[in-house]
């Protein structure tokens, strides 16, 4: 009667089963890091979301561009802001780190994002940077009319991939305090791109790269399928 394994058999058996791990892990470690990445986005998007309706209510309005945070950034030499993102970020989600575009919160050169596929996607435009206490830097600008505050999330600041649609996303701020992804104009119902555009904008820039991704994770459940 046969009572146990003969080494060949062993072996056989640990070399399948270092196969299959080569074959899974890698898999299993990609779905980890972008639910890691959702999470930290989904955070990231309610912080936003309930600094801006807080603004608004404190100063009594039901439009977002008549608080002190809709209007250019204005801040003096020791960054005091007193109105704009820079005040809307510090007072309303209390950064570790001031106006951070270029003290190590994020990765520097112009081409420091790249998209899925690995083009270059340049760097945030923005009026101000701030780190928040969980790490995501979020920067920001608003369009020449003044009507839409666009933000640009890294969800974990300087740290890597960056890759747009992975740890960089975009959205607007729109005038009731809603959140939508990029190019929306801020419109009241706009959604902004939709989620076939993820990764797949023509025009230098992460603001035309990373359209879409914001609208796919939302519509996805809070799930990254691409």
């Amino acid at each position: 009667m046969k009572k146990g394994f003969t080494l060949a058999e062993i072996l056989i058996t640990l070399s399948i089963v270092g196969v299959v791990a080569v074959l899974t892990i890698p898999a299993t470690m990609r779905n980890y890091q972008k639910k890691v990445y959702v999470a930290q986005l989904q955070k990231v998007y309610s912080q936003i979301s309930e600094a801006a309706l807080a603004i608004m209510h404190d100063e009594h309005s039901d439009n977002f561009y008549e608080t002190k945070a809709g209007q250019k950034t204005l801040c003096d030499s020791t960054e005091n802001c007193t109105q704009g993102l820079g005040y809307f970020l510090n007072k309303y989600l209390n950064p570790q780190i001031k106006n951070c575009a270029t003290t190590g919160c994020l990765p520097t050169g112009i081409n420091a994002y790249k998209t899925i596929t690995g083009i270059n996607a340049g760097s945030p435009a923005s009026e101000y940077c701030a780190q928040t206490a969980n790490g995501a830097t979020i920067c920001g600008f608003f369009n020449t009319s003044n009507t839409c505050m666009s933000i640009a999330v890294d969800v974990n600041g300087v740290e890597k991939p960056n890759i747009v649609g992975r740890d960089l996303f975009v959205m607007d701020i729109h005038e009731d305090g809603a959140i939508s992804d990029y190019s929306s104009g801020c419109s009241t119902g706009s959604q902004g791109c939709e989620a076939s555009q993820c990764n797949q904008g023509t025009t230098d820039g992460i603001y035309s790269r990373a359209c879409g991704c914001l609208t796919s994770v939302i519509e996805a459940g809070w799930k990254m399928e691409y």
